[in-house]
């Protein structure tokens, strides 16, 4: 029987196959690979040196089912390239991405792509092993047969329990694959506990704060012990010459009762039908800016189940929200909830227009 080709090999395959694929491709060329779940999103991290020396990072965003659009591609770009990182979508199957969505800077990876890069890292076998394992119907993982998919293993289950008798003092492959499964399934478990601590420490500048509280108590009591010291600069914003029409009050606004989450896809489309309407909205800061007596930012909205939706311009007056007497200090980064009344469109430094929220109310979370 021929073997199916590779391109078609790799098209069949889910997003967390694709992703033990790229660990494979990138192992083998010597670099530090990790996988990382961001919500229903799968990326790939690997982190090592050319052959020239110099030092190298790449994360690859993996869908073999849905669509990669241009707000996504715009908020995932950004991120990489403030962290130094060469962005890659690998789009299979399934997965395709929009004709608007390419940046510069972004490689796009198909099918036939991946199967260039995993012949040419000789790990083709690993991928046609891992698609072989998947098409086996009659056993599971645990080497036990499937109801109903048995075939003629079921006529010799009488010969298996007179056997077992015969061998009960000894360790069998199925007890000894479940207990190895329960093992690996509580360091995952763990694995991705400690993820997610490190991931919310890191979004919130309060568990940070306390996290140096900590360090602080102990190094006081463990006299040979001194911890670094972290020093944060925060550079001084320059405002442009825009004015602004908005009032510049500090007051505290209630939360709005009468808000609503539009779709994102139903106001990035048109967003003048919507000006007017009371909104309320999550996601991250990706950039912020002054103008005159108005503060701008550029905010990743996600959805309830942690996907990037795409970005919106949140603007407010000088001095009602996160401004102290060293400027205006709301971070890059930062995970906020706003509430406000779309106002059309706007962009934060002359780009891309996208739907702007005039904000009332603005919470880090």
């Amino acid at each position: 029987m021929t073997a199916p080709p590779l391109t078609s090999v790799v098209s069949a395959r889910t997003d967390v196959e694709l992703a033990a694929v790229f660990e494979r491709v990138w192992e083998a060329r010597g670099y530090e690979t990790r996988v990382r779940f961001r919500g229903p999103d799968v990326h790939v991290e690997a982190a090592g040196e050319t052959p020239e020396g110099a030092t190298r990072e790449l994360r690859i965003w993996i869908t073999s089912t849905g669509t990669v659009t241009a707000d996504k591609t715009s908020a995932f770009v950004r991120g990489c390239e403030r962290a130094g990182i060469e962005p890659y979508v690998a789009a299979v199957g399934g997965g395709r991405v929009a004709p608007d969505a390419h940046r510069r800077g972004l490689v796009v990876l198909d099918a036939p792509a991946i199967a260039v890069e995993i012949r040419e890292t000789g790990v083709e076998s690993f991928v046609r092993d891992l698609a072989a394992r998947e098409e086996q119907a009659a056993t599971n993982w645990l080497g036990e047969r499937i109801e109903g998919r048995g075939g003629d293993d079921d006529d010799t289950e009488g010969e298996r329990d007179e056997s077992e008798g015969d061998d009960a003092g000894r360790l069998t492959r199925r007890e000894a694959l479940k207990k190895a499964g329960t093992y690996v399934a509580g360091g995952l478990v763990t694995y991705l506990a400690v993820e997610q601590i490190s991931d919310a420490v890191q979004r919130s500048p309060k568990l940070r704060a306390a996290v140096a509280r900590h360090a602080a108590w102990l190094d006081a009591r463990l006299p040979n012990v001194r911890l670094p010291t972290v020093e944060w600069s925060i550079p001084t914003p320059q405002p442009l010459p825009e004015e602004s029409t908005l009032p510049n009050r500090t007051t505290t606004i209630a939360t709005p009762a009468n808000a609503t989450t539009i779709p994102y896809a139903d106001l990035r489309t048109n967003p003048e039908s919507y000006a007017g309407t009371t909104v309320t909205y999550a996601g991250r800061i990706e950039e912020t800016m002054e103008r005159g007596e108005v503060r701008l930012a550029l905010v990743a909205v996600e959805d309830d189940r942690g996907r990037l939706s795409g970005d919106v311009v949140a603007r407010w007056p000088t001095g009602r929200f996160f401004d102290g007497d060293i400027g205006f200090r709301l971070l890059v980064d930062e995970r906020v909830r706003l509430w406000g009344v779309a106002a059309g469109e706007s962009s934060i430094s002359g780009g891309v227009q996208y739907p702007r929220i005039d904000v009332s109310v603005l919470e880090q979370t």
